[in-house]
């Protein structure tokens, strides 16, 4: 394996394990969300950290995808 394509298998793995993180990120925010739904103040979710947590692993994953495709082209 070259060093680039090394670079890139980790680059990729990294936005890979951003992006599960995301998921389980995604999936507290949804039972703060129902539980807010069934109290009837839906709003209060989106004030929750678990809210919070989601939008930043978001954006972590969004980063290490670009980080990974800014990598790929490089190359390219």
């Amino acid at each position: 394996m070259t060093h680039w394509t090394e670079e890139l298998a980790a680059a990729e793995a990294q936005a890979e394990r951003f992006e599960a993180a995301e998921s389980q990120a995604e999936q507290q925010f949804h039972i703060v969300l129902a539980e807010a739904e069934q109290a009837g103040d839906s709003q209060r979710a989106l004030q929750s950290p678990e809210f919070r947590q989601w939008m930043d692993a978001r954006c972590a994953t969004d980063l290490a995808w670009g980080s990974w495709f800014l990598l790929k082209g490089a190359k390219g």
